[in-house]
């Protein structure tokens, strides 16, 4: 039984990765979990999260990278989890890396079990071409979190119903919904540089709908993994870990009301930054 998590994002590029990257790291710094962080490429997506004391280093694909992350890993075995944001144009890349140096078994050979968090969107290559070359490249070595990012709709004609879908269920693999946003929504978050809970606040440059529509994003998302025991597990969230969060959520501010996460287009300019 593997008592760690080697967390890692997967999928096409623009589908939600670093999104559902930093809004785990939301749910590890409210949970209080030992965890390190990791990022692939060139861009660090998650920099604005070292101020809540996250340590964010930089991660290649060679033998000198893969020893020195599984010293560190070997010198620091009170980590409970693992979480490297991996673009979306690596992933072959860093197929050839684990093959290469046999990352999963020297990983669970240090108690880590690796998930891969893979977003899909609408399109075909999600599915047919990103999902299915990862889980043919590794199979039942690791667990699969397939996020429905509702910002591009809530269907997925590629895979639900498809041969892909009923695979990745073999595997134990397990469903979730993000929810959708404004098409402009996103990158007014992007501009404000800030970590998403910082948002919520009532001094965040946000106005008062805004914080409302941020935090019921968040917590619609972070309820669907500490109320299910697998997705928990899969995401290195212990059960007491998914209760202190779950307790925490629910104290938070009553008076956020509930607002639609699909903001009508023509509406928008009511929510625009203020100057």
């Amino acid at each position: 039984m593997f008592g760690k998590r080697f967390v890692i994002t997967s999928g096409d590029a623009r589908v939600g990765k670093s999104t559902v990257s930093r809004l785990l790291l939301e749910l590890y710094f409210k949970s209080k979990c030992n965890v390190r962080v990791f990022y692939h490429g060139y861009r660090n997506k998650l920099s604005m999260y070292k101020t809540k004391g996250f340590e964010i280093n930089h991660l290649g694909f060679s033998r000198g990278d893969s020893d020195r992350l599984l010293l560190d890993l070997e010198m620091f075995p009170k980590l409970k989890v693992i979480l490297t944001d991996m673009p979306g144009q690596n992933l072959r890349e860093f197929n050839f890396f684990e093959r290469d140096v046999s990352l999963i078994e020297n990983l669970n050979c240090l108690g880590y079990r690796v998930t891969f968090l893979h977003p899909i969107s609408h399109r075909k290559d999600c599915v047919e071409d990103y999902l299915q070359d990862l889980y043919q490249h590794f199979g039942s070595q690791v667990d699969y979190v397939i996020i429905q990012n509702h910002y591009f709709g809530k269907r997925f004609r590629y895979y639900e119903g498809s041969k892909f879908q009923a695979d990745i269920k073999k595997l134990n693999g397990l469903e979730l919904v993000l929810g959708g946003l404004h098409n402009d929504f996103y990158q007014l978050l992007e501009d404000t540089c800030l970590p998403y809970d910082q948002l919520i606040e009532t001094n965040s440059p946000l106005n008062t709908i805004q914080r409302s529509i941020v935090f019921n994003w968040m917590e619609n998302f972070h309820n669907s993994i500490v109320s299910n025991g697998i997705a928990s597990n899969y995401l290195g969230l212990s059960i007491s870990c998914a209760e202190l969060v779950s307790t925490s959520v629910s104290k938070q501010s009553p008076s956020n009301f509930n607002v639609t996460e699909d903001i009508e287009s023509d509406k928008w300019e009511l929510f625009a930054l203020p100057n």
